[in-house]
C-alpha cells in the first residue's frame, strides 16, 4: 500500500506541472522572424538572388532601393517563405546602398544590399534596319567609354564605326545584307550581339544567308553565280529521294533552319534533318531564321547527278608553270579508287595550269593538273573509274554548243578502233574517257567540265624505253606532213615544226628525239608515188590510218587534218610504225571550231593535209579497198545514226535532267565575245539543247549518206 501511495503520488504532482506551463499569463514558446542571407553584393551588371524567410505570422518586406531592387513576393504567409530578389544594372554612375526590411508584427529583420558601379550596358535594341541608301544609326544604351564596336569582315567595306555611331553606306548591290556586330565592355569583358539588316534596292532581302553548309560532313559549296546563295549537292539519281543526313550550317544572323516550308520543324546546326525531293534537277528551299527579327531568309539547295569537283589554289591559275592546290571530287556513286577504297569523296593536294593554246583567248578555260601526297610526291588515284593515274584534265568545251562533242566523238572513236597491238597490251586505248562533272575553282562556280584523263604512254600502253609521242600543235608545214627542216633535237618543242614531244618528256629523264618523226614527215613529203605506195606500211600502222581517215571524214574534223594530231611510236626497236592519234574534237559534227555550221555534203576533209592528199590521188598499198571495206564494216555498226543517237541522247538526259545545263548557260552561254578580233565570234547564242540533239542526228544522217557515196566512189576510181 506504501508503494502504491508514493506512485499515486507523483503521477499528480507531474499532471500539476503540466497544468501551470499552459495557464494562462504564464511564458510562452516565442518563434523569431529569420532571414537566411544578412548582406547581398550584386554584380554591377545587375544580379538575382533567392533568400530565405522564416516568420511566425504573415510578413511584408519594404527596400529603400525600390527603384532598383525588386522583391518577389514582397509578403508572406507565417512559415517558411522563398524570396527572389532582383537587382537592376547600376547605371546611376556611382556605388549604392540599401536595405531590405522584413517585418511581422513587432518583430523585424534585415539585410542590406551593395553595388558597385562600373561602365556596363544594357542595349534596349538586338535588331536595327536600314534602307538601301544606307545613313546613320545610333546604338542606344552605351556609356561614353569603355566600349567597343567590333564588325566582320564582310561588313567593314559598307560599315564605319564613330563612337556609339554606324554610319551604313548605301547598298548598291542586288540583294539584302547583314552584319552581326559584337559590342564589348572592354572594363568587364561583357559582350552583346547586335544584327544590322541594310535591304536592297530591288528588294531581294533574303537577309540571312548561310554562308557554310555541311550535309554528312561534307561541305556542300555555293556561288552566286548560280542563283542566290544557291548550294549544290549531287546524289546518286538511283537513291530514295527522301534521305536523312546530319546538317551543319553558319551564317550571319541564322539561329536556325526549317527545310522545304517556313513553319516545319526548327532544325539547329547539327542536327538530323529529313530531306525529300533530293532527287536530279531538284530545288530544295532552306529557309534561315533569327531570333531577334520576323524576318526570313531563304537559300537553295540544288540538287545534281554530276560529280561535284572543288579546287582552291594558293595563288591564280596560270599558263605555266602549275601553281599549288587542293583537288576534291564528291561523287555518291563511289567511283575513285584510293588506297584500295572506293570512296564517295576524296580529296588530294595537286598542281594546276591551263591548258592549250588556244584555249587561253576563251573565257572558260580547260585545265591540266597532277595529283601529290603531302610529301609532293607522285600520287594516283583511279577517278571516276576511268583509270588509275596522277595527270588528269578538266575539258572545258567552251566552243562546243551541245557541251559533249568531245565525249561522243572519242567514245565512238573507241569503239571502233584499238591499238594494233591490243591483244598483247589489252589496256590500251586509242582515245580518251571522261565523265561530266560540275567544277567549283577557287569558291566559284565554273559550270560543267568534262574530266578525262590524257593521250599518253600510259593511254597508248607503248613501252617505256622506245615509245614517243609526238604532238601536231599548228598549221606548218611539218604538222600536214608536207616536209620539214632536220630538227635540232635541243628541246622538247620543235618550234619550227610546231610540234611538241609529248613522251618521253623531261620528267622522264629523256632526251627529245624528234628524228623519228622527221623522217616520216619527209617520206609522206617528198617519196615517189611508187614509194610512197611500197614503203607506206613501213611507216604507218594501216588499221589506223584507214580509222582515222574514214572517222575525220565522218565528223567533219578540219582543225585536226595536221594540228590537234598525235604520231605514236609503240617501240622503235621493234618498229617504226607511227599510229594516227586523234585529240580536240570539239569543232566537228557540224559545227566548225568558231561554232559556225559545216555543210554535211562536202567533199573529203584533206586539204593541205599531205598523206589524206596522197591517199584519195595515189592509192600507196591498195588502201582504197581497205578504206571500202572498213566503212562497209562499220557504218551500220559502229558509225550508224542509231549508235551516235544513243550516245548524244545519254549526255542529254545526264545534263538536262541533273539541272546541269541550265546552270552552264546562266554562267557562261550569255557572255557577248562578238567584238574579239579575228576569232568569227559574230555570236555566243547557243540555243535550245533540243534543237542542237536534233540538228547533230539529222547532220549525221546527211553526212553519212554523203560519206558512203564519197568511199563507193573512191573504191572505183
Amino acid at each position: 500500500m506504501k508503494n502504491l501511495f508514493l506512485k499515486s503520488l507523483v503521477i499528480v504532482a507531474f499532471v500539476a506541472a503540466l497544468s501551470s506551463c499552459t495557464s494562462g499569463g504564464e511564458e510562452k514558446i516565442i518563434t523569431p522572424l529569420t532571414v537566411s542571407e544578412n548582406s547581398f553584393a550584386a554584380a554591377m551588371t545587375g544580379e538575382s538572388k533567392t533568400i530565405t524567410v522564416n516568420s511566425p505570422d504573415e510578413w511584408r518586406a519594404t527596400t529603400t532601393g525600390d527603384k532598383w531592387i525588386t522583391i518577389s513576393p514582397s509578403s508572406g504567409a507565417a512559415g517558411e517563405s522563398k524570396v527572389k530578389l532582383t537587382v537592376k544594372p547600376n547605371d546611376s554612375g556611382k556605388s549604392r546602398d540599401a536595405d531590405i526590411i522584413f517585418k511581422s508584427g513587432e518583430k523585424s529583420a534585415s539585410l542590406k544590399v551593395s553595388q558597385e558601379f562600373g561602365y556596363f550596358f544594357n542595349l534596349p535594341c538586338a535588331t536595327y534596319t536600314i534602307g538601301y541608301g544606307g545613313g546613320k544609326i545610333t546604338v542606344g544604351g552605351l556609356p561614353e567609354r569603355r566600349f567597343r564596336i567590333g564588325l566582320p569582315v564582310n561588313a567593314q567595306s559598307w560599315i564605319k564605326v564613330m563612337g556609339n555611331v554606324l554610319d551604313v553606306s548605301a547598298n548598291l548591290t542586288d540583294l539584302g545584307r547583314t552584319a552581326t556586330l559584337t559590342i564589348t565592355n572592354e572594363e568587364i569583358n561583357q559582350k552583346y550581339e547586335v544584327l544590322l539588316i541594310q535591304t536592297s534596292k530591288t528588294g531581294n532581302n533574303s537577309f540571312f544567308a548561310i554562308k557554310e553548309l555541311k550535309i554528312d560532313g561534307y561541305n556542300v559549296p555555293s556561288d552566286s553565280f548560280t542563283e542566290v546563295s544557291d548550294f549544290l549537292y549531287s546524289v546518286d539519281e538511283d537513291a530514295p529521294a527522301t534521305r536523312s543526313a546530319k546538317v551543319e550550317f553558319n551564317g550571319d544572323g541564322v539561329d536556325w533552319i526549317t527545310i522545304g516550308d517556313k513553319n516545319s520543324k526548327k532544325i539547329y546546326s547539327g542536327d538530323t534533318a529529313t530531306f525529300t525531293g533530293m532527287a536530279p534537277g531538284e530545288k530544295i528551299t532552306i529557309y534561315s531564321h533569327n531570333k531577334n527579327a520576323d524576318v526570313v531568309g531563304e537559300n537553295i539547295l540544288m540538287i545534281t547527278s554530276l560529280p561535284i569537283v572543288t579546287i582552291y589554289s594558293s595563288e591564280s591559275i596560270k599558263d605555266d608553270p602549275k601553281v599549288d592546290c587542293n583537288f576534291a571530287i564528291f561523287d555518291p556513286k563511289k567511283r575513285t579508287d584510293a588506297e584500295e577504297k572506293n570512296l564517295e569523296y576524296f580529296e588530294s593536294k595537286a598542281g594546276i595550269e591551263y591548258r592549250g593554246a588556244g584555249a587561253m583567248r576563251y573565257p572558260k578555260k580547260p585545265y591540266n593538273f597532277k595529283l601529290y601526297d603531302s610529301a609532293g610526291e607522285k600520287r594516283e588515284a583511279e577517278i571516276l573509274n576511268i583509270r588509275n593515274d596522277n595527270s588528269w584534265i578538266l575539258d572545258a568545251m567552251y566552243l562546243d554548243m551541245a557541251r559533249m562533242r568531245n565525249r561522243v566523238c572519242f567514245d565512238l572513236w573507241n569503239t571502233f578502233n584499238k591499238p594494233y597491238y591490243v591483244n598483247e597490251k589489252p589496256k590500251a586505248m586509242s582515245g580518251t574517257r571522261g565523265h561530266h562533272v560540275e567544277a567549283f575553282i577557287n569558291g566559284e562556280y565554273f559550270g560543267l567540265f568534262t574530266l578525262t584523263d590524257r593521250i599518253d604512254r600510259k593511254q597508248y600502253q607503248i613501252e617505256q624505253q622506245g615509245g614517243y609521242i609526238y604532238k601536231a600543235k599548228g598549221w606548218t608545214d611539218a604538222c600536214r606532213l608536207r616536209g620539214c627542216q632536220t630538227p635540232s633535237n635541243d628541246d622538247y618543242y620543235w618550234n619550227s615544226a610546231d610540234i611538241e614531244q609529248e613522251y618521253p618528256d623531261a620528267d622522264d629523264g629523256m632526251q627529245p628525239n624528234f628524228n623519228y618523226l622527221a623522217d616520216m614527215i619527209t617520206f609522206v613529203g617528198s617519196s615517189s608515188k611508187e614509194d610512197f605506195s611500197a614503203k607506206f606500211e613501213e611507216h604507218f600502222d594501216m588499221n589506223s590510218i584507214v580509222d582515222g581517215f574514214i572517222y575525220l571524214n565522218m565528223i567533219v574534223a578540219h582543225d585536226n587534218i595536221g594540228r590537234n594530231t598525235f604520231w605514236i611510236l609503240r617501240d622503235v626497236k621493234e618498229s617504226k610504225k607511227f599510229i594516227h592519234g586523234l585529240w580536240d574534237l570539239d569543232g566537228t559534227l557540224g559545227r566548225t571550231w568558231n561554232r559556225f555550221t559545216e555543210n554535211p555534203s562536202q567533199g573529203w576533209v584533206s586539204s593541205g593535209f599531205r598523206i589524206y592528199e596522197r591517199i584519195i590521188d595515189e592509192n600507196p598499198a591498195n588502201i582504197h579497198q581497205k578504206i571500202y571495206d572498213r566503212w562497209n564494216e562499220i557504218k551500220d555498226d559502229q558509225l550508224s545514226l542509231e549508235n551516235f543517237s544513243e550516245k548524244v541522247d545519254g549526255y542529254a538526259k545526264i545534263m538536262i535532267e541533273s539541272g546541269a545545263r541550265d546552270r552552264e548557260v546562266n554562267r557562261w552561254m550569255q557572255i557577248d565575245m562578238s567584238d574579239q578580233p579575228y576569232w568569227g565570234y559574230a555570236s555566243v547564242y547557243y540555243g535550245d539543247l533540243d534543237e542542237e540533239i536534233a540538228y547533230m542526228k539529222e547532220w549525221w544522217q546527211k553526212r553519212h549518206t554523203k560519206l558512203n557515196s564519197l568511199i563507193n566512189s573512191l573504191k572505183h576510181k
